[in-house]
């Protein structure tokens, strides 16, 4: 049960540049640590699919940039990177990014702001909210399905080891 109120704040254009940073560089250490791109090019690799997503960065139209704000203290205790989308079906809000800073992390912020996109999504005419989530990253895993995430699709991979 989330201990916090958040308040979802339109995120002040100035802090946009070190909240992209820190998502290219973590984006590109999830990539790594799943073996999906070598640590030679993920930096590069988050960047062009960064870029790819959004174009006009802060300003790409159907995506909404938020700071966390804990209520009544009016904390600032993260970030959170949400956007619209339809792909030919009925409007799903899209997850891209849920950040909590490190002072602020088992507090109930990540379940307080994931409750507080959900009117947020619903008053853009969003039937569902939808995210991603790296399979070692166990303690987003165990928050979304506590708040009634489903999995919908599941990608596995073995290691294989050198040929003997």
């Amino acid at each position: 049960m989330a201990s916090a109120e958040i308040e979802l704040v339109p995120l002040d254009p100035s802090l946009y540049a070190a909240f992209r940073e820190n998502l290219l560089r973590e984006y590109a250490r999830d990539h790594v640590r799943a073996g999906q791109w070598t640590a030679a090019d993920a930096d590069r690799k988050a960047r062009e699919e960064t870029d790819r997503i959004l174009p006009q960065g802060q300003a790409t139209p159907g995506h909404f940039f938020f700071a966390l704000r804990r209520r009544p203290a009016g904390d600032d205790v993260g970030r959170v990177w949400i956007a619209l989308r339809t792909e030919g079906g009925p409007v799903e809000a899209f997850v891209y990014d849920l950040l909590v800073f490190e002072p602020f992390r088992g507090q109930g912020i990540g379940e307080a702001a994931m409750r507080a996109l959900e009117p947020f999504a619903r008053s853009h005419g969003a039937t569902r909210i939808a995210l991603h989530v790296f399979g070692s990253n166990a303690g987003a895993i165990r928050l979304y399905e506590r708040i009634g995430y489903e999995t919908t699709n599941r990608l596995m991979a073995k290691p294989l080891p050198p040929a003997p």
